[in-house]
């Protein structure tokens, strides 16, 4: 398990070595966005209020201004602490944008422009500037400036209608998915944004929504309903597209299986229905979708008498598509999750050893930087020195005019 000790970089030079990104944005999406390019080598100086990231308040709160929601979602920034109401604080913000390469916000539209952050106004100090921002229905419309999390544009962007029990109420699925996927997005435009960089020597803005990228994820069913004008339905543990495909129960658990066409008349002969491959109401996949229940009672009955080792086991047999329902303590102990090293640990300041969810992108010759989430401010001092050139009084002067926060004041 790959350890990495407090304030320690390791990994080797990425291709984003030499690149800077100042990170504006609270919460998850922008932070997730900046933390997939930190992985790619860029030096991510993470800005916060005084008060923290509000994401250091979600989640399990393991120290102050420490939380679970913080720790997985920063890896490999800085962070320094600067009230952008003051004007010095604003002032500094800006000095370190008109030196760095890209710069991601999430603020609602019209808020980085009023703290005389806006992209106008970066860019004609830095033209190379590459500005990447989040919201959460868009720069224009009726919703623009509306406020919106996860949980909201789960409802409003249709997920929820596709999830849950068909007679049960709509359900809003576990984790927070416009925001993950935003930031992914958000992290494609950038580096796309740095490619036409090299070619026209100017940057530009990108721009995602939290609406547009979940609207993007659910390609297949709402291009379905574009299509053919039926409203998809929630469809409990089964898929709405392939039959079988979904969750059955065993004697002591559960199994998701999944035969498509390709394998059909292999799932027939390890269910000892052999003549099911070519029965005309279940030969093809419109054939399954429209004999759905029928197809269902089948199935059904056959794996009520397995146990879940032995569904397993028969599903290696017929090298057919099955897996367990794990919980993440059954997911983390596998020895797959071990061997592909996507859990590491950190020596951490304040925490001591903690568990980190690395990068999922695996390369031939890069290895991915692999330092803490810093603590709140804790770079403050280092980064006005550094990048800025200030002397010690003037960053004690800062400090006593409350412009900038050294550290974590709370802790």
């Amino acid at each position: 398990m790959h350890r990495s000790s407090p304030n320690e970089r390791t990994g080797g030079p990425g291709p984003l070595t030499g690149r800077r990104l100042i990170d504006f944005s609270q919460g998850v999406a922008g932070p997730s966005c900046a933390m997939l390019l930190a992985d790619l080598g860029a030096d991510v100086i993470k800005v916060e209020p005084p008060e923290g990231d509000w994401a250091r308040g979600v989640g399990h709160q393991v120290a102050p201004s420490e939380s679970s929601a913080h720790l997985s979602l920063n890896r490999n920034k800085r962070s320094i602490c600067l009230d952008l109401k003051h004007p010095e604080g604003r002032a500094i913000a800006a000095r370190l944008a008109a030196r760095s390469d890209i710069v991601v916000q999430n603020f609602r539209p019209g808020v980085m422009e009023k703290f005389g952050l806006g992209y106008d106004t970066l860019a004609a100090a830095n033209p190379r500037l590459v500005y990447a921002s989040i919201h959460g229905f868009g720069e224009d419309g009726p919703l623009a400036g509306a406020p919106a999390t996860d949980s909201t544009m789960q409802a409003f962007g249709g997920l929820m209608s596709i999830n849950g029990d068909g007679d049960g109420p709509p359900l809003r699925m576990g984790n927070m998915v416009s925001d993950m996927l935003a930031g992914s997005y958000l992290c494609q435009g950038v580096l796309a944004a740095l490619l036409a960089l090299v070619g026209t020597g100017r940057g530009q803005r990108v721009n995602v929504s939290l609406l547009d990228a979940l609207v993007a994820f659910q390609a297949p069913p709402v291009t379905e309903y574009a299509l053919t004008g039926i409203v998809p339905q929630r469809s409990g543990r089964q898929h709405p597209m392939i039959v079988p495909s979904g969750t059955y129960e065993v004697r002591d658990g559960f199994v998701t299986l999944v035969a498509t066409q390709p394998l059909w008349r292999k799932f027939c002969t390890a269910i000892g229905q052999g003549a099911l491959a070519d029965d005309a109401r279940f030969a093809t996949a419109q054939a399954r979708l429209d004999n759905r229940a029928q197809l269902q009672d089948i199935i059904v009955s056959f794996f009520s008498q397995l146990t879940q080792t032995e569904a397993l086991q028969l599903a290696r047999q017929y090298d057919l598509v099955c897996a367990p329902i794990n919980d993440y303590a059954a997911l983390l102990a596998h020895e797959q999750v071990a061997a592909n090293r996507l859990v590491g640990q950190w020596e951490h300041a304040a925490l001591g050893t903690v568990p980190g969810i690395r990068n999922p992108i695996r390369y031939g010759g890069i290895e991915a930087p692999w330092s803490p989430p810093p603590m709140l401010g804790e770079h403050t001092r280092q980064v006005l020195a550094a990048e800025l050139g200030m002397a010690g009084h003037e960053i004690d002067a800062l400090t006593a005019r409350a412009a900038v926060v050294e550290g974590d004041m709370r802790r």
